[in-house]
């Protein structure tokens, strides 16, 4: 292992909790450029004190993730097992729990080992790899799943890295989950399906979020777009909703969409639960131009979006698409605006989203935020917070 310099603005962020390093936080970028995927890199001050050691693998334009500000504590399986049972105790609650039986039990970096992350599907996992440098290491993930949940029926594997030669996604040990297979969250039921693609059919970060639009739905007209397997419209339809309507450009999600609400025993009847496969933009224009409004709507875009008409890009597109969305919002009520763009920082979207009522008439208040559950827990660098759910309520 060799030994690198960090310069004084890294150092002070490391000592501060950050855990991931680029390589412009080296005093010699150009040899940070050549680390090697799972190679263990010793990190000192700008004093030249020794600072940590960091695993070398390329994710968030970072090189790699801190392991350890211990000199004597070394990257090895026992080190691996130890963090794994660590954070699954602090799982404890839910893995007791007989109303939320999909969440997070590994969060990387805001467990202590950047890279990977892992899911729990009432007793199927999938990890989910995010590097090379941390892929080299998945038999002693696998080891220690094995030892210290040996109620798993299987483990799923997903690659988020660019690979030519690997199978990006596979069962790796165990049974085969059903397809779908039910998962329970807040009570709700949601289908997900493992092993076909890194979206199983559900977001885990967005629970709070579903149980705070069930709670308030009730009578309310819903819009939903962006909507994927219409979680979100089954949370509303659950609270009460008068009326969804479920948007998203994917062919799948009429099929995805319909499922999630017959499995919660709701009919999809066009006059009630509309499931609308179509360009979200195109959809946005009919309803300004028909003056179709909703007393409750959420947008959770990709961040970045591409359609035979449209290029949609989360900081440079967000504010006019949140204005079209104001606009569409009955007075007393809500605008839920979401992104998971871990590079627009939450007081820019924030401000831009605030800037963007200001414009309007109308008026409009931030009421009230969303993060990360429980369940994700974060370290204080900005690409671990990534979720921001920003919740508008319209007076006038």
């Amino acid at each position: 292992m060799a030994d690198y310099k960090l310069r004084e603005l890294a150092t002070k962020r490391i000592k501060q909790g950050g855990k991931l390093i680029k390589a412009r936080d080296f005093q010699n970028e150009d040899k940070a450029k050549h680390f090697i995927e799972g190679d263990v890199v010793i990190l000192n001050d700008f004093d030249n004190q020794f600072l940590g050691k960091i695993l070398v693998g390329r994710q968030n334009k970072g090189v790699g993730w801190l392991i350890t500000t211990y000199q004597d504590e070394y990257w090895n399986d026992s080190l691996v097992y130890y963090v794994l049972e660590e954070a699954f105790e602090g799982r404890e609650a839910f893995f007791n729990s007989t109303e939320t039986t999909a969440f997070r039990v590994f969060n990387g970096e805001g467990d202590g080992i950047g890279g990977v992350t892992i899911d729990w599907y009432d007793h199927y996992v999938q990890i989910n790899w995010y590097s090379k440098g941390i892929y080299e290491y998945r038999h002693w993930f696998f080891e220690a799943i094995k030892q210290l949940l040996p109620e798993v029926k299987g483990v799923y594997e997903t690659l988020r890295f660019q690979t030519d030669d690997l199978e990006p996604i596979q069962l790796v040990s165990g049974a085969e989950a059903p397809d779908p297979l039910v998962v329970k969250e807040n009570n709700l039921n949601y289908a997900v399906h493992l092993g076909e693609s890194w979206m199983t059919g559900i977001f885990l970060d967005q629970r709070d979020v579903r149980d705070f639009i069930k709670t308030q739905a009730n009578g309310m007209s819903v819009l939903n777009i962006f909507s994927y397997t219409g979680a979100f419209s089954v949370a509303a339809s659950v609270g009460g909703s008068d009326h969804t309507v479920s948007v998203d450009v994917a062919n799948r999600s009429m099929e995805l969409t319909s499922e999630q609400f017959a499995l919660n025993d709701i009919e999809v009847e066009d006059s009630k639960h509309e499931i609308r496969v179509m360009d979200v933009f195109n959809y946005l224009d009919y309803a300004t131009k028909n003056n179709i409004t909703f007393d409750l709507i959420v947008s959770d875009p990709p961040s970045f979006a591409r359609t035979k008409k449209k290029m949609f890009r989360v900081e440079e597109d967000y504010s006019n698409l949140a204005k079209q969305l104001f606009k569409l919002t009955n007075p007393n009520g809500m605008t839920i605006l979401s992104t998971n763009h871990s590079g627009y920082a939450l007081e820019d979207f924030r401000d831009d989203m605030v800037a963007a009522t200001q414009e309007l008439n109308g008026t409009y208040y931030l009421i009230q935020q969303f993060s990360l559950p429980e369940d994700f827990p974060t370290s204080p660098d900005e690409e671990s917070s990534y979720l921001k759910v920003l919740v508008f309520y319209r007076e006038n």
